[in-house]
């Protein structure tokens, strides 16, 4: 099976009257490993002759019909790639894009059903099924651990049906949470580590009405802080200038020299309130 760059100048290549065309990295591999055309200069010849062997090749190899738009990958799926040809991994879209984790400490509200979570569960959901969920406020939480363990947390947030949503990773990504933050209406609360690089994330989401931190930030952090999550992170913290009540936090890490992760927050059972920005 040819990658999806080889596909899609064979097919532009058959479809075309004009039997010159550049000579890409692509044409030079399928020129040299498959016999289809030659290179000449900066150009791919290819022959009529040429062009019905790909065709052939396109429908007998690849499983794919040669008046394929060369695009019609681009926004596939795998199931929708499959139905192209016989390599379904030509698919442009990967098979977990846009699709977020999601928990509610009460249940998760789709329309007027509830949707309880057993302990520690997560809801993956795609970002267009996620629009129909129904929440007062979005808490974007950094860890995945913390994410999980939120009901553990010592928090007072003053919204009783939060929708608690993981920042993301390589799985669930950062964009696509930001893409569900921006279409919606509710505030966005974040509850990052209180250091430099996570309040200064926390600063960066839309519609953001507060960040969660340590009640008692400066006892906490000169008990709990950690040096390392304040010298690690001088750049981010040249970059933050908080607003409003949660400035407190950024005040604090300035004056102790410390950060606190969220994870020692839930092991220390700190008490955590929402700063409003």
């Amino acid at each position: 099976m040819l990658p999806i760059q080889h596909i899609q100048a064979l097919l532009r290549a058959c479809q075309s009257d004009n039997g010159r065309r550049p000579a890409s990295k692509a044409a030079q591999a399928l020129a040299d490993s498959l016999g289809f055309g030659r290179i000449v200069g900066k150009q791919w010849l290819v022959s009529d002759h040429d062009r019905e062997r790909i065709r052939v090749y396109l429908q007998q190899v690849e499983g794919i019909d040669p008046a394929t738009p060369p695009d019609a990958w681009s926004e596939r799926t795998r199931i929708g790639a499959a139905e192209l040809g016989r390599n379904e991994k030509l698919a442009g879209r990967r098979p977990r894009e846009d699709r977020l984790a999601l928990r509610g400490p009460t249940g998760l509200r789709l329309g007027e059903t509830l949707l309880p979570l057993p302990g520690q569960a997560f809801l993956d959901i795609p970002l267009a099924d996620a629009a129909c969920l129904r929440y007062d406020c979005a808490v974007v939480v950094e860890n995945f651990e913390a994410f999980i363990h939120y009901e553990n947390a010592a928090i007072e947030l003053p919204f009783p049906q939060p929708l608690i949503i993981f920042r993301g990773d390589s799985v669930n990504t950062t964009d696509t949470v930001l893409k569900f933050l921006h279409a919606g209406k509710a505030p966005v609360i974040a509850w990052p580590d209180m250091d430099a690089a996570g309040l200064l994330y926390a600063s960066s989401l839309p519609r953001l009405a507060g960040i969660i931190g340590p009640k008692k930030p400066q006892e906490c952090l000169s008990f709990y802080g950690r040096d390392d999550l304040y010298l690690g992170q001088l750049r981010e913290l040249d970059a933050l200038h908080l607003s409003g009540k949660s400035i407190a936090l950024e005040d604090s890490v300035r004056k102790n020299r410390k950060g606190l992760d969220q994870e020692r927050m839930i092991s220390a059972a700190i008490p955590l309130i929402l700063w409003t920005t």
